[in-house]
């Protein structure tokens, strides 16, 4: 193989040189000998074996781009659509992509420089999401929720601060709005796919808490009976609807825990397998209080402290929703240690779900093999999934990416600090939320794909509109097939719709589209046109796979481009 390679990019044996750009080459192969390594390297290009490491990297800033594309799609006839700043923005995003900037192992400076960049794009994109959500919501007494999902959704709003006691939709449905230290937050339903609502202030309801707390370490839910033990793990969780406990027996869920992390190479790039050999548990409980407790959520927040290290959670109940989300903040101080959140479930199966981009995939979680041993740290996305025959559980996050599941114990990687090249990594603070997320049946059975992007994708509002106004700029009937992205196309010649199948299904959608919609066409990631569509102005009938074919590097089957009218909502006259 490096023989191959030597011949194949420089030229050795007379074989003709193949021009190449200089960049790393990463392998996934075992280790060649020595006296080849240094061939290799002689030739440019370093030898790594396959790292371990997890990524930690918030998305929210390409979470935010995403959620201005739609915006400003649907206000370009009030306000020019943002595509040079887009274009700036998104690039300035992916250069720092670059595989050492993503998963933190550069030098220390590359960081100051990425943080200050950051903050600059988070500025500049939240300006121009307000003004485009603010134009598009109007004036009016009322309030606009904007949902940016390709799913008609039915979830937890915060407002922000707010006078409304209660808020009723088109239909006169009255939601109860429950006031916090934060801000105020209400439960909604059926807020329109890639679109938005408008409710009325209304008055006060009188609502009760669904919660039943007998003391400050038992809370009953709706779903759940949740008893604490003394350092605020969960000694029980018992799912009512399913009528099962989801803890192991004589163990403890949410429990955080700190591991002595010193790999053999690469202090930033890896974690090693012996990491597990040496840990502490996060049990120094400095307080436990309940802070919130109302019509739609109820909520402890907890403090510990480890070593130099603070830790604070809210864990929010909702009343609504079988999700429980645990709101994350850290303080930490700690080098050459990793963070994880444990949570031990008495769940049987060989095998567990993780989320990649525009799919998932399975893996093995025992060990008979050498590469499923190799296995006890791999990566997910906005999920993971840990289901037997009738049930199981989700765990979601925002922004963490490292998982590992062993002996029924699903573990989430929160922080990982090596010295090496940047002597305090990770040494700041962090905020971050993940969500458990029981359910009968699979996570497809459970809509896991959904709750994920509700959690990586909040509602979002604004004060003022006409009460009743409702508007739903695309969507799909199908719930496993995912209406990802509306943007415009990059020659502003017209809407790009990006949408995938999430269950590994062949499926038959229907597709609706916006008013004044005159043609549709497939094309490519590259949004090179390949084909006009049928269908009707408002909606058409598309086949989507989750296999793609033998130029699937270049190509994508479920990416659109509508020409629309002059005229039509969001699109100048």
């Amino acid at each position: 193989m490096v023989k191959f390679f030597l011949e194949l990019f420089c030229g050795d044996n007379n074989a003709p040189v193949l021009p190449f750009r200089p960049g790393t080459l990463l392998c996934f192969l075992p280790d060649p000998p020595a006296q080849e390594q240094d061939q290799l390297r002689e030739h440019g290009f370093p030898w790594m074996s396959l790292p371990k490491g997890s990524l930690f990297v918030h998305h929210q800033e390409s979470g935010i781009f995403m959620d201005l594309e739609l915006p400003s799609v649907l206000a370009s006839a009030k306000l020019a659509y943002p595509a040079g700043e887009l274009d700036r923005m998104w690039k300035t995003v992916l250069l720092n992509q670059f595989h050492d900037i993503l998963p933190g192992s550069s030098i220390h400076e590359v960081y100051e420089v990425t943080k200050r960049e950051y903050e600059e794009l988070a500025q500049t994109a939240g300006d121009l999401l307000s003004q485009r959500l603010t134009a598009l919501a109007g004036q009016g007494d009322g309030v606009t929720v904007f949902n940016t999902t390709g799913y008609t959704r039915s979830d937890v709003v915060e407002l922000g601060k707010t006078d409304a006691r209660a808020l009723a939709d088109e239909t006169g449905r009255t939601f109860p709005v429950q006031h916090t230290a934060d801000g105020a937050v209400a439960f909604l339903e059926n807020l329109p796919s890639k679109g938005f609502k408008t409710l009325k202030k209304a008055e006060t309801l009188s609502v009760s808490s669904p919660f039943v707390r007998k003391d400050d370490r038992h809370i009953e839910t709706p779903f759940y009976t949740v008893a604490f033990d003394g350092q605020g793990h969960f000694a029980s969780l018992f799912d009512k609807d399913n009528d099962r406990e989801l803890v192991k027996p004589g163990m403890s869920a949410n429990v955080l825990r700190m591991y002595e992390d010193k790999p053999i190479y690469y202090d930033n790039w890896d974690i090693d397998m012996f990491y597990t050999e040496k840990s502490w548990p996060v049990d120094d409980l400095v307080s436990m209080k309940w802070t919130e407790d109302g019509p739609v959520r109820a909520t402890v927040e907890l403090e510990y402290k480890i070593s130099l290290t603070t830790i604070k959670q809210k864990i929010h109940f909702y009343a609504n929703s079988r999700r429980i989300d645990f709101e994350t903040w850290v303080d930490w101080k700690q080098h050459q240690h990793l963070l994880k959140a444990e949570f031990p479930v008495d769940i049987h199966s060989d095998e567990a779900a993780f989320d990649i981009q525009f799919g998932n995939l399975t893996r093995k979680v025992h060990t008979n093999t050498s590469w499923d041993k190799a296995r006890f740290e791999v990566c997910g996305q906005k999920w993971m999934d840990f289901s037997e025959g009738h049930y199981g559980v989700s765990l979601l996050n925002d922004c963490k990416y490292g998982h590992s599941v062993r002996d029924g114990v699903i573990g989430l990687t929160l922080i990982k600090s090596g010295i090496e090249p940047n002597p305090v990594a990770d040494q700041e603070e962090h905020v971050f939320t993940y969500a458990l997320y029981p359910h009968a049946g699979t996570w497809r059975d459970a809509g896991t794909v959904r709750e994920s992007y509700f959690l990586n994708q909040p509602l979002r509002t604004v004060d003022g509109g006409a009460p009743g106004a409702v508007f739903s700029f695309a969507g799909v009937e199908q719930s496993n097939v995912v209406l990802e992205t509306v943007k415009q196309a990059e020659d502003g010649s017209g809407t790009v719709l990006r949408l995938y199948e999430s269950e590994n299904a062949r499926t038959r959608t229907v597709l609706h589209v916006p008013e004044g919609t005159c043609r549709v066409y497939s094309c490519n990631l590259l949004e090179e046109i390949e084909e006009e569509l049928a269908g009707r102005t408002d909606c058409l009938t598309i086949a989507v796979t989750h296999h793609l074919g033998p130029d699937a590097l270049s190509r994508y089957d479920g990416q659109l481009v509508l020409e629309r009218q002059p005229g039509a909502p969001g699109v100048k006259a």
